[in-house]
C-alpha cells in the first residue's frame, strides 16, 4: 500500500512538473518576443523561465532553457517566430524509503510565440 502511494505521489509530483514547465515556457517565449535583437532575446527566455519555475515553487535540480530566436533577425515586416524549449530535472528518489530510488526525471515542453511583424528590431 506504501508503494502505491509513493507511486501516486511522484506520478502527481510530475504532473504539476509539467504544467509549471509549460507556464515557464509559454512566459519564456513571450518575453524573447518581445526583444528586439536575438541575445536579447535569448537574456529575456533564461530569465523569464527561471522566474516562473521560481515563482510557482517548481523545485528543480537544474534548468536547461533553448531559445530560437532567429525570428528576431528577420526584417521588419516579415512575420516570424520564437520558440523557447525548458527542461526541468525533478527530483523524486526522496519518495522512495528504503534504498534510494530513481533520482531525478527530466519534464520539458515547448512554445512558440509570433514576433509582431512591424516591431522595430536591431
Amino acid at each position: 500500500m506504501i508503494v502505491l502511494v509513493m507511486l501516486f505521489i511522484a506520478g502527481a509530483r510530475l504532473s504539476l512538473a509539467g504544467q509549471k514547465t509549460d507556464a515557464a515556457a509559454q512566459a519564456a517565449a513571450r518575453a524573447a518576443s518581445l526583444e528586439r535583437t536575438p541575445g536579447e532575446g535569448q537574456a529575456a527566455a533564461q530569465q523569464a523561465a527561471k522566474q516562473a519555475l521560481s515563482g510557482e515553487q517548481q523545485a528543480c535540480s537544474s534548468v536547461d532553457v533553448r531559445a530560437d530566436t532567429s525570428g528576431l533577425a528577420v526584417p521588419v515586416g516579415q512575420v516570424s517566430a520564437v520558440t523557447v524549449t525548458v527542461a526541468c530535472r525533478v527530483p523524486v528518489g526522496d519518495l522512495m524509503l528504503i534504498g534510494g530510488g530513481p533520482g531525478v526525471r527530466t519534464v520539458s515542453s515547448s512554445f512558440t510565440s509570433v514576433v509582431d511583424a512591424f516591431r522595430g528590431r536591431s
